[in-house]
């Protein structure tokens, strides 16, 4: 609410506000909610100013009173709100003018320099909104020419091919009308003889049998559905992930992702993956794959990646192939949705001596009860079980974490109202020619259910 002023040399008098100065009929008193009305303002705040002494009011029992004074003074409070006026400020100009009066020459030069002090800090807030504004103006338009920059090409790199196998058979797949631009594979149907099939498009991997249009919120609605606790429990767990990773890679040819919602986890780690290092990343959500790599081309034209749309279950990388996987909370939705543990379907893939670096939600050191899916699903939602589970897949854990519990409601959680629990694991996979075959068979289904009291 803008107020009109007329300041005189023996002080200053508020004229009228948008609707006119408050009148009072006959003189009479208000009580605290007709004065609030009338004057459109909260009765805290009424209460607030009279606190700090900016309203004297008449107070009768456990009630106040209000004048036409009271009005004038509120009015004064108002304008010199507009004029950028803290409280404690006009506390000190209504005290003086309630000492001197309005009409001192004392009062006239107070007010007269708190004015010029005021408009000259008026004058830096106002340098400083143009310096914000200049910066604004500056990154828009950085971020608008971005847009619209001609991004670096992303293929599937020629130099990867070898690791490429059926899925099916374990043969080695066969490549046919490819088209090649700086040594990546654009486009190209790609076939094995026993019948397994998939393409090349814009340097994509897919597997048109996989290719599903998943329901998942954006950012954005994940966001404003979630908590700021919650998002930073996350997060956290993602450093510690990433600490696990610098300080055991060591010289990584490719890294595989295996995320729920694909490249989270990589767009924190980008700035730290190895020199010379592939990183994969898998989906069978098309369409965001595409998204990705689009921001990747335009962001990381330098770096090294590989898009796969295929099934985890199927995914075309020979045994052995991968040196680090990273399970970024994926684990509890392919638990849930296929009743199988991430860990034993994915790390055949991983070489002697390879990495796997775990996000691993869960429901605490017991099996989960609440949860509805089979009792051997839940056992996987069990810490102790994932870490014995591990063991079994002949891992070594060299780090290892728990955090929690943390609750949040966001319907787009898979642990929806329960108290989750977060560990976070590195293991070495042992070489164990021996143990090849057991493990390939682990990543077939879950172990049978152990019927266990939850």
């Amino acid at each position: 609410m803008l107020y009109k002023v007329i300041f005189f040399t023996n002080g200053f008098i508020p004229v009228e506000d948008a609707s006119g100065l408050i009148q009072f009929e006959g003189g009479m008193d208000l009580r605290i909610g007709e004065f609030s009305k009338r004057n459109n303002i909260t009765q805290d705040a009424i209460r607030h100013y009279i606190d700090l002494g900016l309203l004297v009011v008449e107070k009768q029992g456990s009630h106040y009173y209000f004048t036409e004074d009271n009005c004038c003074d509120l009015q004064k409070i108002m304008m010199l709100k507009e004029l950028d006026f803290t409280l404690g400020e006009i506390q000190t100009i209504l005290c003086f003018n309630r000492l001197e009066g309005e009409r001192s020459n004392d009062f006239r030069r107070f007010l007269l320099s708190l004015l010029e002090r005021n408009r000259a800090r008026v004058n830096q807030k106002l340098q400083k909104f143009n310096e914000i504004e200049n910066i604004l103006k500056h990154k828009i338009q950085e971020l608008s020419r971005e847009e619209v920059e001609k991004p670096k090409v992303m293929g599937f790199p020629l130099a990867s091919l070898p690791i490429l196998c059926c899925p099916s058979c374990k043969n080695q797949l066969h490549i046919a009308g490819g088209t090649i631009e700086n040594h990546m594979l654009l486009v190209a149907d790609v076939f094995c003889e026993c019948g397994y099939e998939a393409v090349v498009e814009d340097g994509i991997f897919i597997d048109r049998h996989a290719v599903k249009k998943r329901n998942m919120p954006s950012k954005q609605e994940f966001l404003e559905s979630t908590s700021p606790h919650y998002i930073n429990f996350m997060y956290n767990g993602t450093t510690t992930l990433m600490n696990y990773i610098h300080a055991h890679a060591g010289h990584s040819d490719y890294i595989l992702e295996l995320d729920h919602c694909v490249g989270r986890f990589l767009m924190q780690y980008i700035e730290q993956i190895p020199e010379g290092c592939t990183y994969i990343l898998l989906s069978t959500d098309l369409d965001r794959l595409r998204e990705l790599k689009q921001n990747l081309q335009l962001h990381y034209g330098e770096k090294r990646f590989i898009f796969l749309c295929s099934e985890l279950k199927q995914i075309p990388l020979a045994s052995g192939s991968v040196d680090i996987i990273v399970n970024h909370g994926m684990n509890t939705r392919y638990v849930l949705s296929e009743k199988k543990f991430l860990p034993a379907v994915a790390s055949p893939l991983l070489k002697p001596k390879g990495l796997f670096a775990g996000a691993f939600w869960h429901l605490g050191v017991r099996s989960g009860s609440g949860i509805h899916s089979p009792m051997e699903a839940r056992d996987y939602l069990c810490r102790n079980e994932i870490i014995r589970s591990m063991e079994e897949l002949n891992f070594s854990s060299i780090n290892m974490e728990d955090f929690g519990p943390v609750k949040d409601s966001s319907p787009y959680l898979a642990l929806k109202d329960k108290d989750q629990y977060l560990t976070l694991y590195a293991g070495i996979k042992n070489s164990n020619s021996s143990y090849e075959a057991a493990l390939i068979n682990a990543a077939r289904e879950i172990w049978p259910p152990r019927h266990r009291i939850s």
